[in-house]
């Protein structure tokens, strides 16, 4: 009831195209929120100097968001890692198609372990450094890696069953209420990945949501396959994140909360927070957590 007033609310107002769910408007008035002459991801994505390889940046080589819907969807949710300091490498796409095509970037990458909380974690160094820093700095307050070793570093596969561990589920639940045919299900469990996470952004369009609690886009709790900033060994997941000061000293050394209503999700950016929205991100609040997401303008919307 509430999103239908919202909906209401902005389509008489703000001449909007009635239909947007509660979580787009929120991010719609962040957008319009944003100082005059902030620059968006994209463009700061287009401007930035060569790779930490050496290889110029090209945004539609990384991810074809002018074309691909998935794509588009993936760097407005997770292309934070973007506005990332040039002593983080950062991933050629931003979607991994297979378990091989990730290997070989993962291969680049510098990496450094460690014991955090009794669980071994792998990060990229830069980031891992950040952290423990940040944990020393903490000390006594514990930091606590959340569901383990996938806290850190994921493999293709990680992304896969993390992924069917939400979308199953989810689809069931709708299948039970009345809103998805069982034939429907079934033909979307069996369905390549990217028809799987097509279909999804479909039903959730419809109000049809897929997290966990059914009320936020699956976007919101787990990454589609191949899409993860865990893949590039800068994100961690912490269970203390409900805590200010642990999140004031994580953002302190670089570590930021990147994944709108992803609470526990950390990305490691490595710049000082009054340099992110130079970068192309804006910030965004969620009752008492900070969010930078991707600043990205919206087609000038027409009609009645």
């Amino acid at each position: 009831m509430i999103e239908f007033v919202f909906q209401q609310m902005v389509h008489t107002v703000c001449k909007i195209p009635f239909g947007l769910t509660l979580s787009t408007i929120i991010l719609v008035s962040a957008m319009w929120a944003q100082p005059l002459g902030s620059i968006t991801l994209r463009e700061y994505v287009e401007m930035r100097g060569p790779t930490k390889n050496g290889k110029p940046f090209s945004l539609t080589s990384i991810c074809d968001i002018d074309r691909d819907p998935l794509a588009a969807r993936v760097f407005r949710e997770y292309g934070a890692i973007y506005s990332a300091s040039k002593e983080v490498a950062l991933p050629p796409k931003c979607m991994f198609k297979s378990a091989e095509d990730l290997i070989a970037f993962q291969r680049t990458l510098r990496v450094k372990s460690a014991r955090i909380a009794g669980t071994n974690i792998e990060l990229q160094e830069a980031a891992m450094n950040a952290l423990l820093a940040a944990i020393e700095e903490l000390w006594p307050r514990r930091i606590t890696p959340l569901d383990g070793a996938i806290a850190g570093k994921r493999n293709y596969a990680d992304t896969v069953r993390i992924w069917r561990s939400r979308f199953i589920p989810a689809l069931n639940y709708w299948v039970a209420k009345g809103r998805i045919s069982r034939i429907e299900a079934d033909f979307a469990i069996l369905a390549p990945v990217a028809e799987q996470v097509a279909k999804v952004m479909d039903w959730e369009s419809r109000g049809t949501y897929f997290s966990t609690g059914r009320t936020r886009s699956i976007f919101s709790s787990v990454a589609p396959p191949g899409t993860s900033q865990h893949l590039a060994l800068i994100a961690f997941d912490v269970v203390e994140a409900g805590n200010p000061v642990v999140r004031s000293v994580l953002n302190k050394h670089g570590w930021f909360q990147t994944v709108y209503a992803d609470e526990p999700h950390f990305t490691y950016l490595g710049i000082p927070e009054n340099e992110l929205p130079k970068r192309g991100l804006q910030r965004i609040r969620r009752g008492n957590h900070t969010f930078w997401i991707p600043f990205i303008k919206l087609a000038k919307v027409t009609g009645p």
